[in-house]
């Protein structure tokens, strides 16, 4: 049977194995959803094996409970109890790293071995790649000879790690940390690969080191624990401020502080206010209200709207020539208290004056500006509930703009569904899912001077192909350079979709051909001609699952699997995408050559010229819930 366990960590050293539900296997990667939701479901292999507890028990855990669930021994998993070992070593090579481990020498050995050997741990043929008035970035030069072992035994890794650290040390506060995310264990032999990630902050200014640790190790006995041998380093790069400022700084409170609504209501945070919702099927756990700038009011300065859930009233927050931005929600009329999701500030009926829509559940809400701040609802279209973002063009060249509605979850859920009933519906796979709601494009039809129209196009517009994926986010753009805008739709579950305007309001859902599906958990999706060759790429925001990518190189994982199925699932977790846009219209992939794969848990990103030089750089926000380790979330 099933036992539910909040927030389990097991999610994520055990994802994407198979479990039995209702007498069918599934992979486990469903947790992955779960844990997005706030639900996890853990297999209890002796349903009363928690003492004290009967049989289906839900009540929470003692506190200690969780530290049993959360052993893969009980799966069988050996190569995750040695991940896990190696992370516990790792830790004390940080606390080295970071000079607060509190040991005497001799015991290094129970980290390394004594047939220990490594160079230097920083490359010394390094190069600067980049450098202006702010930073400076140093990788090592292609072809670099590796070091000579010159650092041996128990003793030689304190020492390498001395003189790795030797340039920060005693400048400012100092943190490391690996990420184990490759652990490769044959006939004694033991292999890993993490990656280390070093922040320094000084009054000097702030460096960052960012590297590859390939290692191995050896166990004195069999289980025991694993001991260093090697470490062979590579994807070395240093990033370094000029001073102590950081490259961005969170002004949200300088900007919005002195609104009575933002202390009242934004800081209070999410947690307070699902806790006063009547109705969060469509918020979960995480949130999803969107936002959006544009100058409402003529004066040459950029608004921020900003979407809520149910019973909170949206806000529009006008700038101020000082920076501040001034609440002006009341007076816009635009403070519906409706769920919210997604919302565009653009000018849908060509005045001159800046437009609100809005995705309210059930609803998309088009509100008339006035160019002065203020608004009047013009038109209410429906769609379906769970939608996720807007994304508006003009694609027919018609001289005004369309409407493209992303959605999510299907509407048959009940409150207390969540991903339980996703995962259970007929018809889901988590790696190529297609029963989730329909997208839509509503077609801008309002005429000079009259009421406002928008009709629904999608099914004649051939946007109904594969239009059930779980879509997130979509972006518009001309990547064939035929003078008219196609559509990026960048999907959860699976695989994303690449609509090509054929001409007349007609697409063709060309991904597969294109080598642009990128079948993954798609977040966000952002286009730029990063490399100034004519033709447009983009980048699309996944997940970076280290546990992910260490169970599903096991040949333990889903062994009765073909090799595409596997394959597939293996994505999920490598993370972000960068599609290169090719001359004859097509995407290489170039996420691992450009190093940009590796953005963690990413929600968001965008390409952004940051210092003004001309190429666009990349964003990504990124993270997830934060909390003391006991085992939940």
């Amino acid at each position: 049977m099933l036992k539910a366990v909040s927030y389990n960590r097991r999610v994520y050293r055990h994802m994407l194995l198979d479990i039995n539900i209702r007498g069918q296997l599934v992979p486990l990667s469903i947790a992955l959803v779960v844990i997005a939701l706030g639900l996890v479901f853990v297999l209890e292999k002796d349903p009363d094996s928690f003492e004290g507890k009967p049989r289906g028990s839900l009540q929470p855990a003692s506190g200690q409970e969780w530290k049993r669930i959360d052993n893969p021994v009980e799966d069988g998993w050996k190569t995750e109890v040695t991940a896990s070992q190696i992370s516990d070593q790792l830790k004390q090579v940080s606390r080295l790293i970071q000079g607060t481990l509190e040991a005497p020498p001799g015991s290094r050995s129970s980290i390394a071995a004594e047939s220990f050997a490594c160079g230097g741990l920083r490359p010394e043929n390094i190069e600067v790649v980049f450098d202006d008035s702010s930073l400076e970035i140093k990788r090592e030069k292609p072809g670099t000879n590796p070091p000579a072992l010159s650092y041996r035994g128990a003793s030689g890794l304190e020492k390498s790690i001395l003189d790795f650290s030797r340039p920060w040390k005693g400048n400012g506060s100092i943190r490391a940390s690996f990420k184990v995310y490759g652990v490769q264990q044959e006939e004694g032999r033991i292999s890993s690969r993490q990656h280390l990630s070093i922040l320094v902050k000084s009054e000097a200014g702030n460096l960052e080191e960012h590297s590859t640790w390939d290692t191995l190790w050896v166990t004195r006995e069999p289980g025991g624990v694993p001991l260093l041998t090697s470490i062979k380093v590579s994807k070395f790069e240093q990033a370094r401020t000029r001073n102590a400022a950081p490259l961005l700084a969170d002004q949200t409170h300088s900007v919005l502080g002195a609104n009575p609504s933002f202390r009242r209501q934004f800081q209070l945070g999410l947690n307070h206010w699902l806790n006063q919702s009547q109705d969060n099927r469509f918020f979960d756990l995480l949130g999803t209200p969107g936002l959006a700038l544009g100058d409402v009011n003529g004066d040459g300065l950029d608004d921020l709207y900003v979407c809520q859930e149910g019973g909170l009233p949206n806000r529009l927050y006008l700038r101020r020539p000082d920076g501040t931005a001034i609440d002006h929600s009341e007076a816009s009329r635009a403070d519906w208290l409706e769920s919210s999701r997604a919302a565009l500030i653009v000018d849908l009926d060509n005045d001159g004056n800046q437009d609100l829509a809005v995705t309210i559940l059930g609803a998309l809400v088009l509100a008339a500006g006035d160019g002065k701040g203020g608004f009047a609802i013009r038109a209410c279209l429906p769609t379906s509930n769970d939608t996720m973002s807007l994304a508006a063009a003009d694609p027919d060249l018609d001289g005004d703009l369309d409407i493209y509605v992303c959605a999510h979850k299907a509407d048959d859920l009940s409150q207390d569904a969540g991903v339980v009933s996703i995962a259970a519906s007929e018809g889901f796979i988590y790696h190529d899912a297609n029963n989730a709601a329909a997208n839509l494009l509503f077609r801008n039809d309002i005429p000079a001077g009259g009421d406002w129209a928008f009709t629904d196009i999608t099914k004649e517009a051939g946007l109904d192909q594969n239009n059930r994926r779980f879509s997130f986010a979509a972006a518009w753009e001309d990547y064939d350079n035929d003078g008219d805008a196609d559509l990026y739709v960048a999907n959860d579950f699976g695989r994303n979709n690449l609509y090509r305007n054929d001409g007349n309001l007609h697409f063709t859902d060309v991904a597969a051909g294109k080598n642009a599906e990128d079948s993954a958990s798609g977040m966000s999706v952002s286009w730029s001609d990063y490399d100034r060759d004519g033709v447009m790429d983009l980048y699309v925001s996944n997940m970076f699952s280290a546990a992910g990518r260490r169970v599903t190189s096991q040949q333990l994982f889903k062994p009765g699997a073909s090799a595409l199925v596997r394959k597939r699932l293996q994505r999920f977790a490598r993370g972000n995408t960068l599609l290169r846009g090719r001359k004859d219209a097509a995407f290489s992939d170039e996420s691992l050559a450009a190093n940009v794969n590796m953005g963690r848990w990413a929600w968001a990103s965008s390409f952004v010229d940051l210092n003004a030089d001309g190429w666009d750089d990349l964003v990504v926000a990124n993270g997830y819930i934060t909390t003391e380790d006991t085992g939940d979330l």
